[in-house]
């Protein structure tokens, strides 16, 4: 008797494991069938981070809330309208997503924030952000909604002006002393941030070689 529990006990014993095998065959296979997500310039957050209240403006004057970002994707730049080189280069990339983007009909907003609202009046906003495409927007506040803005997605930036021959750094955030007049640097982050259509941060973007690269990756995401 002793010796037919055995072999009963072994039976079960070899059943379980060929199903335990069976299964995890299953789910190994599952996900080597899974093809990872392959991004040539987009990194993608761990985890996706729901956007904060907003306190900034358009170039016309409206508020620009939180459900603005909703029902669609948006990519976020932050810069200001005096930069000489790399803002233009970026928004011309910018602006051809656009391009792609009603060719596919593909619901895809651009935003530019300006992190230099003492220069970057509304109507010089408007005329900036019009010349690259027409349906890029501009967003402007006070300096400690921007800040504040930008600190969400990780972005930084600051203000450096020689006064009275020495070098005074203005944090973001801070205003700019009115003696520092119009003769000022702005040093910022060049990352592309991504919100996805449910209103979160997802990811970023950076040493962007060209719009169609990243179009690529986008349309991966889409």
């Amino acid at each position: 008797m002793g010796l037919n529990i055995s072999r009963a006990g072994f039976c079960v014993i070899a059943t379980l494991c060929l199903i335990l095998g069976v299964v995890s065959a299953r789910h190994l296979f599952a996900a080597l069938a899974e093809k990872p997500l392959v991004l040539s310039t987009v990194q993608l957050l761990p985890e996706p981070k729901p956007l904060p209240k907003i306190l900034l403006r358009t170039a016309n004057g409206d508020a620009f809330a939180r459900e603005k970002f909703h029902q669609r994707w948006s990519l976020v730049f932050f810069g200001f309208t005096s930069c000489p080189d790399f803002c233009p280069l970026e928004l011309q990339k910018l602006a051809k997503l656009l391009v792609s983007a009603k060719e596919t009909n593909t619901d895809l907003q651009i935003i530019f924030v300006s992190v230099d609202p003492e220069r970057d009046s509304a109507e010089q906003l408007a005329r900036y952000v019009g010349f690259f495409h027409p349906q890029i927007v501009g967003l402007r506040g006070d300096n400690p909604a921007i800040a504040n803005f930008a600190r969400f997605f990780g972005a930084s930036y600051e203000r450096s002006a020689i006064i009275n021959s020495k070098l005074l750094n203005v944090p973001a955030g801070a205003a700019m002393p009115e003696i520092a007049g119009d003769q000022y640097q702005v040093n910022h982050s060049t990352r592309v941030f991504v919100v996805d259509p449910q209103g979160q941060y997802v990811g970023s973007a950076t040493n962007i070689e060209s719009a169609e690269i990243l179009w690529s990756d986008l349309q991966k995401l889409f």
